[in-house]
């Protein structure tokens, strides 16, 4: 019996597998933002508008000008004297001030000096030794002394005097305690004879005390 050799069933071909699809690509960084731009410069103000001719004329017209004379009002309290008066007008026309603000000047001057002769006499009164119950007794030793050294009507006791009152010192303590001293040396020893004062009464006295002295007869005697 012949074996019939069987051939296999014939297989339809397989086809090749399809390749895996590729990986996308990876996408593009996304392009930088632009660097944000500088701020911008403030803008420049405005240029100032030109006077018209008209104003400007007028503006200047308006500007004080010093009179041709001052006519200022001495202020109250004894401060001020025509030295002041002088010194404030050429104070004034230097700087081209009108008559009213040149008094202005003047009153301060003066409220200046009030307020330090009011801080002189508060300092003096505050003093143990020569303000409080005493400054009665001092201002009164002073006066003596200041009367008897620079009378009134002298021409230096009149300037000192004048000095005093105008600068406030007359309160000063250093000036007061040292006039007060003097005054009361004067009442507890001899009375202390005025430099420049009129020759009379006590000064007359001491004068024929000193040249009776023994040693100013020996002297005279002596040129005979």
């Amino acid at each position: 019996m012949k074996h019939l050799l069987v051939a296999p069933p014939l297989q339809a071909p397989t086809e090749p597998a399809a390749p895996a699809p590729a990986a996308p690509a990876p996408a593009a960084p996304a392009p930088a933002a632009p660097p944000a731009a500088p701020p911008a410069a403030p803008a420049a103000p405005p240029a100032p508008k030109a006077p018209e001719p008209g104003k400007q004329e007028g503006a200047a017209a308006a500007a004080p000008t010093p009179p041709e004379k001052y006519a200022l009002k001495v202020p109250e309290g004894g401060h001020i004297d025509g030295t002041d008066l002088v010194l404030v007008e050429k104070i004034a026309r230097t700087q081209g001030l009108s008559n009213d603000d040149a008094q202005a000047l003047l009153d301060d001057h003066a409220d200046a000096l009030a307020a330090q002769s009011a801080r002189f006499l508060a300092d003096t009164t505050a003093d143990s030794m020569y303000g409080g119950a005493k400054l009665e007794q001092t201002q009164k030793l002073a006066r003596a002394a200041l009367d008897r050294l620079r009378p009134k009507g002298t021409p230096q006791g009149d300037a000192l005097r004048t000095l005093l009152d105008k600068s406030g010192y007359g309160n000063h303590l250093a000036v007061i305690s040292l006039l007060a001293d003097i005054g009361k040396a004067m009442a507890e020893d001899s009375p202390i004879a005025s430099v420049g004062a009129s020759s009379g009464g006590a000064a007359k006295n001491e004068a024929a005390d000193f040249y009776n002295h023994p040693s100013s007869r020996a002297l005279a005697a002596s040129a005979k």
